[in-house]
C-alpha cells in the first residue's frame, strides 16, 4: 500500500508540476543536441571513412591513437595554451572596459557598440582582417607602421612563436567585446544601496571592487568564463583564415586538426577519417567539460560576501 501511495504521489507531483510544460522543450533539446552528441560518441568508436562510408566498430582504438599522434598532441598543447591566454586576456580587458563604460561619460553608447562589433563579426572575417594587417611585406598595416622606425619586417605569421602570439592576440581582440557586454550587464544589476553603503563607510574604489563587486558577480563571472572557454577551445575558423595552422603545425588547434583529419585539406586531401576526427571532437567535449567543472569546483557559483 505504501509503495502504491508513493507511486500515486510521484505521478501527481509530476502531472501537477512543471514537467509536462518542459517535455516539448526537452524533446527538442534531445533531438538537436542529445542525438548529435550521442552519434559523435558512436562515430568515435568506428573506423568510418568518407571514401567508403562504411563503419566498423573498433572500440577505443581511435582514442589510443590520439595519444601517440604527434600532430594531435601538438595541437592539444597549443589549444590549451591558446585557451588559457585568450580567456584570461579577454576577461581582464573586457571586465576593465565594462567598469570604465559603466560610468557616465560622453559617447559611451558609441564606445560600447564599437567594441561589441568586434565580437559580432564572423571569426572567419576576423581571421582575414588580421591576416591583411599582419602581412609581412610593407603592405601589411603593422609592418607599414613600424617601417618608418627602422623595425621590420616582423615575421608575424612565418615565425612559429610570433604566429602563436599573433593568433592569441587576434582572438583576444575578437572575444573582449563578449566579456565586456556580459560583465556590463552584471554591473548594471548590482544593488545601488550596497555600493552607496560601502562608499559612506569610506571604502576606496579598489576595495569596493574587490570585496563588494567581485563577490556579487561571481555567478556571472563563472558563466562568462565557461562560455569563453568553450568558444575559445573549439576555435577553428579564425585559425583557418589567419594562419591555416602554420607555420608547420605551430598554430594548429584541436578543432582545426579535427577538420583536417575528418575531411582533409590541401595538406591531407586523402585523409577523410571521420571516426578519428569524431574522437578528436569527443576529446574537445571532455576537456571543455573539465574546464567547466573546475570553475564550478573553485566556488565561483557561491554568492556570499563573507
Amino acid at each position: 500500500m505504501k509503495s502504491c501511495s508513493a507511486v500515486r504521489g510521484f505521478i501527481s507531483s509530476f502531472v501537477n508540476g512543471p514537467w509536462p510544460w518542459l517535455i516539448p522543450a526537452l524533446g527538442v533539446l534531445l533531438l538537436f543536441r542529445g542525438y548529435p552528441l550521442g552519434n559523435q560518441f558512436w562515430l568515435a568508436m568506428t573506423d568510418m571513412k568518407i571514401a567508403s562510408g562504411d563503419a566498423s566498430f573498433v572500440g577505443f582504438e581511435n582514442f589510443s591513437f590520439l595519444f601517440s599522434d604527434p600532430n594531435y598532441l601538438t595541437a592539444l598543447g597549443f589549444t590549451i595554451l591558446f585557451t588559457s591566454f585568450s580567456v584570461f586576456g579577454s576577461f581582464v580587458l573586457g571586465f576593465g572596459l565594462a567598469l570604465m563604460l559603466n560610468r557616465r561619460m560622453t559617447g559611451r553608447v558609441i564606445y560600447r557598440m564599437g567594441i561589441l562589433t568586434t565580437w559580432a563579426i564572423s571569426s572567419l572575417i576576423v581571421g582575414y582582417i588580421w591576416r591583411l594587417m599582419l602581412n609581412e611585406s610593407s603592405a601589411g598595416v603593422l609592418n607599414g607602421l613600424l617601417e618608418p622606425f627602422g623595425i621590420g619586417p616582423v615575421p608575424w605569421l612565418s615565425d612559429p612563436n610570433m604566429a602563436q602570439v599573433s593568433v592569441i592576440v587576434a582572438d583576444i581582440w575578437r572575444s573582449t567585446g563578449f566579456t565586456m557586454i556580459f560583465m556590463l550587464g552584471g554591473l548594471q544589476t548590482l544593488p545601488s544601496e550596497v555600493l552607496e553603503a560601502a562608499k559612506m563607510d569610506g571604502a576606496k574604489g579598489w576595495q569596493t571592487l574587490l570585496y563588494i563587486v567581485m563577490p556579487l558577480l561571481k555567478p556571472l563571472i563563472a558563466v562568462a568564463l565557461i562560455f569563453s572557454t568553450i568558444a575559445t577551445f573549439n576555435v577553428y575558423e579564425l585559425v583557418l583564415a589567419l594562419s591555416s595552422g602554420g607555420p608547420g603545425n605551430a598554430t594548429s588547434t584541436v578543432g582545426f586538426e579535427m577538420y583536417r583529419t575528418a575531411f582533409g585539406d590541401s595538406m591531407n586531401a586523402g585523409l577523410g577519417l571521420i571516426g578519428r576526427g569524431a574522437a578528436m571532437g569527443v576529446s574537445m567535449f571532455l576537456v571543455t567539460l573539465m574546464f567547466a567543472l573546475i570553475y564550478i569546483r573553485a566556488g565561483v557559483f557561491a554568492r556570499d560576501l563573507d
